[in-house]
């Protein structure tokens, strides 16, 4: 108990990013949606790069109290790619490597680019991400953002 009122006062009364974060998880533990939302968002409003990253998957996917919104998404991942997020930079690189159009497929929501994809997998590699480099070496072999390369 003393440990939840520690990190609610850092949440509260000092907007403590990873403090929001971790108290946003545990309101979605006990399905509280909308004060997981609000507490996300607050989060994810400090800069917290995991608050980011989860916020980003709930656009995407359009849970968890969240709207789909594949723009917003992509932003977040972004924004948190930035912080060397490497799991957002992988997700953002998905995203790009191809892209993202409507349902009826009229219109293009985001614009596919396969060369940020490949940096931003290569950059998640480089700081350790297996999945980074297991795309840094797809696009090598199909030749998606840079020259083929067998």
């Amino acid at each position: 108990q003393h440990g939840y009122n520690l990190l609610h006062h850092a949440a509260r009364d000092h907007n403590h990013g990873p403090a929001l974060h971790h108290l946003a998880l545990l309101h979605i533990q006990h399905d509280n949606v909308e004060e997981f939302r609000q507490l996300l968002s607050k989060a994810a409003a400090t800069g917290n790069p995991d608050s980011l990253f989860v916020q980003g998957h709930c656009y995407y996917s359009g849970t968890d109290g969240y709207e789909q919104n594949f723009s917003a998404a992509l932003e977040d991942f972004l924004a948190a790619a930035e912080n060397e997020h490497e799991d957002a930079m992988v997700s953002a690189g998905a995203m790009l490597h191809q892209g993202v159009i409507s349902e009826d497929g009229r219109m293009v929501i985001i614009e596919r680019d396969q060369q940020r994809a490949f940096e931003l997998y290569q950059q998640a590699g480089e700081l350790g991400s297996v999945e980074g480099w297991r795309n840094v070496v797809s696009c090598y072999a199909t030749g998606q953002g840079v020259p083929k390369s067998l």
